[in-house]
């Protein structure tokens, strides 16, 4: 039996609302050193995001199974805003009817939540999200692509390309 979820990371709480404002002028996240420490939220500089996907729900809307396409390396992520919401996990996902889906696991994505894909988790297991029950944006699903994929001749924009993720760690400017 192969465990579909081996690989999956759920950091709750990961934008809260005490955390919302913008990053002070050194550029470290809101808030930074306050309340119990999380263990950190990181991926691996070689998967570092160069696209998103923003994925609008209305009521009853739904996500199909599927597996991300292996052009984008793992692990990717994908966070939770507006209202919290299921996301189904299997080997064999069936469909149910309009939006329903039955799977070997369900995990619940908080808002403010970011579930990082890897493993078993992004290669083996299909997931979908089922009709939601209330208007949410999520998820906004970051992904890196491999560099092998690229289409021919694409250039990547010189004035995105030198940007780096505000360092909470160190009060570097």
């Amino acid at each position: 039996m192969v465990n579909v979820l081996q690989g999956l990371e759920l950091h709750t709480g990961v934008f809260s609302p005490g955390r919302r404002p913008a990053a002070d002028r050194r550029m470290r996240p809101p808030h930074a050193g306050q309340g119990p420490p999380r263990p950190p939220l990181r991926l691996p500089p070689s998967c570092v995001p160069d696209s998103c996907i923003v994925n609008i729900y209305d009521v009853d809307d739904c996500i199909p199974p599927h597996i991300d396409h292996h052009d984008f390396v793992r692990p990717f992520c994908t966070v939770s805003f507006l209202a919290e919401c299921s996301i189904l996990f299997g080997k064999d996902l069936r469909v149910l009817g309009p939006g329903e889906f039955a799977g070997s696991a369900s995990i619940s994505l908080p808002v403010g939540s970011v579930l990082v894909l890897k493993g078993n988790g992004a290669d083996v297991a299909k997931h979908c999200v089922p009709a939601v029950p209330a208007k949410r944006i999520s998820t906004i699903t970051f992904r890196k692509m491999d560099h092998t994929k690229l289409p021919f001749n694409f250039r990547p924009d010189l004035d995105l390309h030198n940007l780096a993720a505000p360092c909470s760690s160190c009060s570097c400017s």
